[in-house]
């Protein structure tokens, strides 16, 4: 009987194929693909997570005024919205409670009640003041229609100047009267719309939630120094 002296010195038993692996330089070439594929996807996925949580405060934002805006209708009282902020945990909620028998509501900002509705907002994301956001002038105009002299619009994120809805579910400005005070659209004679503006504080990207005078609530992103509405 021949003997296959490839296969003793190989180490391979007769009748059974010879197994190879991958060789040093092979595994080597794959760990660098893996890393150049991970330097590049990494960036995108963390960017990408900073998009979600800005937009994700912009529609949650929006929901809130949405929910002041059905209220005020359903209770025929005026309701503003206010953010408050406490051991770093941002809250943005309508001062409902305490439902006064005289009409008032709310606490005017503080403290939130434990029964006004909420939401949270990201610590990454920063709600700014419409003095310090870009381009404010190409919103108002896409606010009101494209209109090239369009009226001042409220800086909602103002706690003067909070968005407030009437009990005709319009954005309006709160007007002292004595004895109170009234919040009424048709009261008053130029049209009233809310701007607030969030910005992330890792990327410096901007968002914005508009409300138009006839009540409607938008969200927009700013892209190549304009507004684009989402």
């Amino acid at each position: 009987m021949a003997i296959c002296w490839d296969r003793i010195r190989s180490g391979a038993r007769p009748g059974k194929p010879r197994l190879t692996g991958f060789s040093l330089i092979e595994l080597l070439v794959v760990v660098a693909i893996l890393a150049v594929l991970a330097a590049i996807s990494i960036p995108l996925l963390m960017n990408a997570m900073h998009t979600v949580r800005l937009r994700g405060a912009a529609t949650d934002f929006s929901g809130i005024l949405q929910q002041a805006r059905m209220r005020a209708v359903q209770d025929d009282r005026f309701y503003s919205v206010y953010l408050i902020s406490s051991n770093g945990v941002q809250q943005e909620f309508v001062d409902i409670y305490p439902q006064l028998v005289n009409g008032a509501s709310g606490n005017g900002g503080s403290p939130m009640d434990p029964k006004d509705p909420v939401v949270s907002i990201d610590s990454e994301i920063v709600e700014q003041p419409a003095s310090a956001a870009p381009n404010r002038h190409l919103l108002r105009q896409q606010i009101f229609g494209g209109s090239s002299s369009p009226p001042p619009v409220s800086d909602g994120s103002n706690a003067n100047s909070p968005v407030t809805f009437g009990p005709q579910g319009l954005p309006c400005v709160p007007t002292p009267v004595t004895g109170g005070s009234y919040c009424n659209a048709n009261g008053q004679n130029n049209p009233t719309a809310y701007w607030v503006f969030f910005q992330d504080s890792a990327t410096q990207d901007w968002e914005a939630v508009t409300v138009t005078p006839a009540g409607r609530i938008q969200k927009w992103s700013h892209v190549n120094n304009t507004w684009v509405k989402m």
